[in-house]
């Protein structure tokens, strides 16, 4: 009978997660692994999504938007844009200018780039988990396990230098092949919108 005695609040009800104290939504990228929106008020200015390209977030010049909007209140959260195709042109010039680089980066450096993108995952959690539950309507527990699918699938590609170590084959007497992985150029990839990638 005591149950029935409780009846929660508006605010509480508008909680991502119960028992966190309530901050006001941060405008995009100005939140913090501990100052992100822990509710579903509505935010003050929304801001169209940049996009990042030579190591820095950029203003889109797109005219056309997606409006992304929180399924449970149908609060506008942030407008997408949709690239232009000089925009698209751009971020593959900059992977291309990025590329000899990164394939001279030896692979312990690069192991050690998803240690820290793993550890950003873990520091992050909360905040990877809150974005889910705005965008997706989803529950914050289930959310966490979203990031928790995510996390481990880079933890996974932390074990990569093992598979790229290549092979030695004796095929006869003083003769022998080898097969060498290498990353060989720029590609891009198309990932389910739960689905996570390294």
């Amino acid at each position: 009978m005591m149950a029935s005695l409780y009846k929660p609040t508006p605010a509480a009800a508008r909680d991502l997660h119960g028992g966190t104290p309530r901050l006001r939504p941060a405008a995009g990228l100005a939140t913090t692994a501990t100052s992100f929106p822990k509710s579903h008020d509505k935010v003050g200015t929304v801001e169209p999504t940049p996009y990042f390209v030579d190591n820095r977030f950029v203003a889109s010049d797109a005219v056309d938007f997606i409006d992304l909007h929180d399924p449970a209140t149908n609060n506008l959260l942030t407008r997408v844009p949709q690239m232009t195709e000089a925009e698209l042109r751009a971020a593959v010039a900059s992977a291309q200018k990025a590329f000899p680089g990164w394939r001279a980066t030896s692979i312990i450096s690069r192991q050690a780039i998803m240690f820290r993108f793993v550890a950003l995952i873990r520091e992050n959690w909360d905040r990877l988990a809150a974005s889910i539950t705005l965008e997706q309507g989803k529950t914050f527990a289930d959310a966490r396990g979203d990031v928790l699918r995510g996390l481990q699938v880079a933890e996974a590609a932390c074990g990569a230098p093992e598979f790229l170590k290549g092979e030695v084959l004796e095929v006869a007497r003083d003769m022998e092949t080898r097969t060498y992985r290498e990353p060989l150029g720029v590609v891009a990839a198309i990932c389910p919108f739960s689905t996570y990638c390294a």
